[in-house]
């Protein structure tokens, strides 16, 4: 199966699943730090690979344009040193349909129960 939110038609989809606080469980994909996405709207989770195939979050976002804020203005994220000190070595994505109610209501729940320490205040 293709990445529904990458250009990129020849990667695959590889699913990544992250739970939030109010018990939902999230289905995101996977992608190397870098990979080009398309203009639609959705949450996204910087996170780095700690082994056996398992992955924490070093950040959780939201944004109406994810090509815009994770392709084209990646570098210039107002977190984005954190997030690289921090060892970022993967973006998983998830679209999210409606207004930014939607996707604020998802990101918050994961930051409640991923406590990711690039979110710190």
């Amino acid at each position: 199966m293709n990445n529904p939110l990458s250009n990129l038609v020849t990667k695959p989809f590889i699913p990544i699943y992250w739970n939030g606080a109010s018990g939902t469980r999230y289905e995101f994909q996977l992608d190397a730090v870098g990979v080009i996405y398309r203009s639609i709207p959705g949450v996204y989770i910087f996170c780095r690979h700690t082994g056996n195939g398992n992955y924490t979050a070093t950040y959780v976002g939201e944004t109406d344009n994810l090509w815009r804020r994770l392709t084209n203005e990646l570098q210039s994220h107002h977190a984005f040193n954190a997030i690289r000190l921090h060892g970022a070595t993967h973006i998983s994505t998830l679209s999210v349909a409606g207004d930014r109610a939607n996707r604020l209501y998802i990101e918050t729940d994961l930051r409640n129960a991923l406590n990711p320490p690039c979110n710190k205040q």
